[in-house]
């Protein structure tokens, strides 16, 4: 498969996992664990853009173009500095 089409079905598999999540968590929030599983759906559907990156990176490192290479892990790093300094300040 190629770089496109992987990143576009990492994205696609994270976006229905988190609205499949939502909609359990939605079934099941008259119980005490219904907020429990709609939170892990949000965060699956924040966490979608940074593996759609690790899935960019992985294919640009395997077909050796650093230039690009250098690009998506300076955009991954920026991710996941930024989600650490999000998750910190609450």
């Amino acid at each position: 498969m190629n770089m496109n089409g992987s990143t576009s079905l990492a994205l696609r598999c994270c976006l229905f996992a988190g609205i499949a999540l939502l909609a359990v968590g939605l079934i099941f929030s008259e119980q005490e664990y219904g907020d429990d599983i709609m939170w892990v759906g949000i965060l699956i559907l924040i966490a979608s853009p940074f593996v759609g990156v690790l899935t960019t990176l992985s294919h640009l490192t395997a077909e050796k173009d650093w230039k690009w290479v250098k690009v998506a892990a300076v955009l991954a790093a920026m991710i996941l500095v930024f989600l650490i300094i999000s998750l910190l300040r609450n």
